[in-house]
């Protein structure tokens, strides 16, 4: 596996983690990445901030969209790894659904794994509010999939954002492309 011996060197992974090369053995590498999932938030906050400083990055307009990974064997000590619509046109592996909020440069903002038999329709809810607790609001523009939103994931949105945003969410508030 590539991953262990050339990530962790062209990555953050060291500063980060506080660990030299020997943390990049698979296992550890592994366990290590478990960790960076409990300060998912404050990670994605410091990589926003960062951006924003060296890019000038923007965050008005995000892309919204899904995929998923497929487990060979068993997984069975994955909790959400479930059988779902496969992406990999492998219905017989176990998967997780991954949802991703990029910039338009390609910058990550905010990811979540699923259980693998989520629904693309009901990815939505709360997703957007994470994003903001990242960013803060904004007149955010959220580009995404025409199968992803829902009349009643839209309808929650609009009753929950402010009434300067609410004027801007009347009629068609997302940019849905084929």
């Amino acid at each position: 596996m590539e991953l262990h011996r050339q990530w962790f060197d062209q990555s953050a992974m060291a500063e980060l983690l506080e660990a030299d090369f020997a943390a990049a053995e698979k296992d550890r590498l592994y366990r290590y990445l478990d960790r960076i999932g409990d300060r998912k938030q404050a990670l994605f906050g410091y990589l926003r901030q960062r951006w924003q400083h060296l890019f000038g990055a923007q965050f008005d307009i995000l892309l919204y969209d899904l995929t998923s990974t497929c487990f060979e064997g068993e997984a069975g000590e994955t909790p959400k790894a479930k059988r779902g619509y496969s992406r990999d046109h492998r219905p017989d592996c176990l998967q997780v659904v991954l949802a991703l909020a990029i910039t338009p440069e390609g910058l990550p903002l905010a990811y979540e794994v699923m259980d693998g038999n989520t629904s693309d329709r009901t990815t939505l809810r709360g997703f957007p509010e994470k994003v903001e607790k990242i960013r803060g609001k904004a007149r955010r523009v959220w580009l995404m999939d025409r199968g992803i939103p829902t009349e009643e994931a839209l309808g929650a949105i609009r009753a929950e954002s402010e009434p300067a945003e609410r004027l801007r969410l009347q009629g068609r508030p997302f940019q849905c492309l084929r």
